[in-house]
């Protein structure tokens, strides 16, 4: 299953990154945490003692494979045969080309990816006890990958001067993949490298090769690639997430004392670029997806800056980047389910790992005991350790242990308000999923992985689904296109927000909330901004009160239109049976209880709707149809206010 979700992050998510007409990050703060922690402690000299670092990292990973449990390294030598057999598969140009030709970008996406994924098993076999028996099929991957006229998805090749297509290879690109490639060689080569001598020299002399022209010299002589920070664009994962991945590859393969220092000293000042735009707290508008991409990569870079530099680069009394790790675990419901606002599955399993890097850089142990938590969900069989890539096994190699030892324990924290974000989660007790959670948003129509959702809430009953976010199907060459929001997933009318007069809400940064304010459980907003004029709405204020002891939420709403076209819509989203046969009442039934959600049958007529779900992503979630409810208004009026009810009963 995790293997499964770590390829699925490249295609799932591996967007462009940027929405047609993002804006450079609001509120970009030079805070610059990064680059002066580097000046202060000596720049590059930080790195002097590099070739012990590396000497004493192999050293590390050779005693923690030794020191494995017999049946787990079984267990690895098991894929590691398996892989024997494989046969590399041909990346054929018309493979690459479907995603220009009809959008397809999951094709070539998966036979990229099996290509990586049997080289990790090939190379953790090696290490687990091969003896030189698995090294000439790892070569033969090696020399595949080695060969691939790009890494480069082809969703991704069209910033290249010859636009999409087929890679130019006078043009070297750096995206997600090619750094994820430069980082899964650097660690075979650093692993193996006597080994790969032994085959041929050749192979470590083009691995070399391949890593300098292809993102060495990218890298450095270019400044224009929107993610690096200084183009203007949007900055999210993309940043933090390639820049890891240089680093490691800088740390690892680059032997030339002044090339490796300009690629770190580099990587620190673009990363600052992601920091720098970050909320004071510490919210990921990408979503509990994205954050093991995003906050995830962000404390794997600074604790690898910390230990190449022998500790004398730290960030242990920084609060933001405290708050960034601590924002999983306040979007966390129970079990494998989080809030998933924006492009987020409503099922994921963050890297353990990460959240435990967290914990110990911070001394927290809230998130110290998520991590085990998050470890006991992603791997129950404990004697196990999942290779997804190179690097993620190299941390479950080196943090089982840890995280073995650690209590396991989900924080459940009654209320998380994140003002900069403007993201809310309550649930009825602290330190139990039972009862009612509630999370909710304000925000614009601008945030990365955008959906049109301004005023979006969902509830949870016992940690289950009753109230939701139907979340982002699979990435095809429309989800990062100016036709972005006619996938039905991406509109506000599939959100748990309303239609006015007949018009939903817009893309843009000037869609927002307004007036968000919240204090003693009650968050209010006006939305009407989130509408473009054709909406005539002056006022739409939505007001959520949370009862944690009735387990209940109320939904008022205080309108003013300036004019009246056709009925306003309150929709509401749902995977569960519903039953509307009682006047004004709409009862949800789930496992373990009910939701009753209650209205004024004077005011509004209801209906329900089912949407079938046919995507990849999102059938595995909800099954093979969601239900909208909507109130459809009875009356003709300018101005109003009504209240929705939901109680959850057993």
């Amino acid at each position: 299953m995790y293997i499964k979700k770590i390829v699925g992050i490249v295609l799932f998510c591996s967007g462009i990154g940027y929405l047609p007409g993002a804006h450079a990050q609001e509120g970009k703060k030079e805070r610059n945490y990064l680059y002066n922690e580097y000046q202060h402690r000596g720049g590059e000299a930080v790195f002097n003692g590099l070739a012990q670092w590396r000497q004493e990292r192999l050293q590390f990973i050779t005693d923690k494979m030794a020191a494995l449990p017999e049946a787990t390294k079984a267990a690895l030598l098991k894929e590691a045969d398996k892989a024997m057999s494989f046969t590399w598969p041909a990346l054929r140009a018309t493979l690459y080309l479907e995603y220009r030709d009809n959008g397809n970008r999951s094709n070539f996406e998966a036979a990229q990816s099996e290509r990586r994924r049997m080289l990790t098993s090939l190379v953790v076999g090696e290490l687990a006890g091969g003896h030189g028996k698995y090294l000439p099929q790892i070569v033969n991957g090696l020399w595949a990958i080695l060969e691939e006229s790009t890494w480069v998805l082809p969703a991704h090749v069209g910033v290249q001067k010859a636009g999409t297509g087929l890679a130019d290879p006078a043009e070297p690109i750096v995206d997600l993949v090619a750094g994820e490639t430069a980082a899964t060689l650097s660690w075979a080569q650093f692993l193996l490298h006597d080994g790969l001598d032994k085959i041929s020299p050749m192979v470590n002399k083009r691995i070399t090769y391949e890593l300098q022209h292809r993102i060495v010299e990218p890298y450095l002589q270019r400044n224009d690639f929107w993610w690096m920070g200084w183009s203007g664009r949007l900055v999210n994962n993309w940043n933090i997430w390639i820049n890891t991945n240089v680093l490691q590859m800088a740390l690892l393969s680059i032997n030339e004392t002044d090339t490796r220092s300009k690629v770190i000293e580099k990587t620190i000042r673009s990363a600052d670029n992601f920091v720098n735009g970050y909320p004071d707290d510490g919210g990921c508008d990408e979503g509990p997806t994205y954050w093991g991409h995003a906050g995830g990569k962000l404390i794997e870079f600074i604790t690898l800056l910390n230990s190449a530099s022998g500790h004398q680069l730290n960030w242990r009394n920084n609060e933001l980047i405290h708050q960034i790790g601590a924002y999983i675990y306040k979007m966390h419901v129970d079990s494998s389910r989080f809030v998933n606002f924006a492009d987020a599955s409503a099922i994921t399993i963050p890297p353990p790992h990460t959240v435990y890097l967290y914990g110990t850089a911070f001394q927290d142990p809230l998130l110290v005991k998520f991590a085990a938590y998050l470890s006991r969900l992603d791997n129950p069989d404990s004697m196990q350790i999942k290779s997804p890539s190179l690097a993620f096994f190299i941390y479950n190699l080196e943090y089982r242990d840890a995280l073995l030892a650690a209590t396991p324990a989900a924080p459940y924290t009654a209320v998380n308000w994140l003002p900069n974000l403007q993201v809310l989660s309550m649930r009825s007790q602290a330190g139990t999923a039972k009862g009612l959670f509630f999370a909710a948003l304000g925000g614009h129509n601008a945030e990365s992985h955008n959906h049109n959702d301004v005023g979006n809430f969902v509830l949870y009953m016992d940690g289950k689904p009753a109230l939701i976010d139907v979340g982002v199907g699979t990435y095809t060459k429309q989800t990062f296109s100016a036709d972005r929001y006619k996938l039905w997933f991406m509109q506000s009318q599939w959100h748990n927000c309303p239609t006015i007069n007949g018009v939903q809400q817009q893309d843009g940064r000037q869609f927002q909330a307004k007036a968000v304010q919240f204090s003693n459980n009650r968050l209010s907003m006006d939305i009407a901004a989130a509408y473009p004029a054709t909406a005539m709405v002056q006022l739409w204020k939505r007001t959520f009160t949370f009862n944690a002891a009735k387990t209940s939420l109320d939904l008022a709403e205080e309108w003013q239109l300036k004019e009246w076209k056709e009925p306003f819509l309150l929709h509401f989203m749902t995977a569960l049976p519903v039953d509307t046969h009682s006047a004004g009442k709409v009862v949800l039934k789930g496992i373990t209880a009910n939701l009753t959600m209650t209205y004024d049958p004077a005011l509004f007529e209801v209906t329900e709707e089912q949407q079938a779900v046919t995507d990849g992503r999102l059938s595995p979630v909800w099954g093979d149809h969601v239900t909208r409810i909507s109130l459809k208004a009875r009356q003709q009026a300018l101005r109003g206010q009504h209240t929705v009810k939901f109680v959850m009963s057993r």
